[in-house]
């Protein structure tokens, strides 16, 4: 299956799905490109909706792919994260933790509804 990106401009925030093979290159340019949607709409708010699938990234793959977009990460008030896709709720823990320890507001949420009530609210 090839790497599919939707982008939504929503009232407050930008929406982002990914599908398509997990690689680490497609992790790295939803990231990128999620971003881009961001700085290009002026939205400060992020809801990210990974649907990749595949193996489960190995902790390497992940801290990296999350060291690479670190410096965006912090330019937005919020993220949110969302990620249905794996059979490992480890990698996407560990990927939140790696990025929350970098200075990012990123959080990972068990649904899109719980993810973009956070992001509506005027918490964290």
């Amino acid at each position: 299956m090839p790497y599919q990106l939707t982008i939504e401009e929503r009232p407050t925030y930008v929406y982002a799905k990914a599908t398509g093979e997990r690689t680490p290159a497609n992790a790295l340019r939803f990231l990128e490109e999620a971003y881009g949607a961001c700085v290009k709409s002026g939205r400060q708010a992020l809801l990210l909706d990974m649907q990749l699938a595949g193996p489960t990234l190995n902790t390497t793959s992940v801290y990296q792919v999350i060291s690479q977009r670190v410096p965006d990460g912090r330019n937005l008030r919020k993220i949110a994260y969302v990620d249905s896709s794996t059979g490992d709720s480890d990698m996407p823990h560990f990927a939140e933790t790696v990025a929350v320890n970098r200075g990012v507001n990123v959080r990972l949420f068990p649904s899109l509804a719980a993810a973009e009530k956070w992001l509506l609210s005027g918490n964290g």
